[in-house]
């Protein structure tokens, strides 16, 4: 298999990081949900919704274009916004979503990521 068909490892890293966060917030929404009911599994949904964004993104990541990369970092950045109160208030998913979303626009950012979603022309 020729080597530019194949995942660059930080594009690679970056999804494997949003899916991670996204299936983590899946995992807390249900536990939360089957051990203390509806009401407190949609609170403790709420902090993953740019999670569960960010993972929907991270699945096309074998998509061409920089308008996926680009939309990828947007929405790591609007995760890091949006899960910063889950410090202060001990909810899930606390530091780890800042953290998270960082390593992934840090990672989307490497030169062989902007290659990947930008392949040469053909001619």
């Amino acid at each position: 298999m020729d080597d530019r068909y194949r995942m660059p490892r930080a594009v690679r890293a970056a999804q494997v990081l949003a899916l991670g966060l996204a299936g983590l917030g899946v995992m807390c929404v249900a536990s939360s949900g089957w051990l203390l009911g509806t009401r407190a599994a949609i609170q403790t949904g709420i902090p993953f919704v740019a999670a569960f964004l960010l993972g929907l993104v991270a699945l096309t990541f074998n998509s061409e274009g920089q308008s996926v990369r680009i939309a990828a970092i947007l929405v790591a950045a609007m995760n890091m916004v949006w899960t910063v109160p889950s410090i202060t208030e001990w909810q899930p998913p606390g530091p780890l979503g800042p953290l998270v979303s960082l390593a992934v626009i840090v990672l989307l950012f490497r030169k062989e990521a902007r290659d990947w979603f930008e392949p040469p022309a053909w001619w």
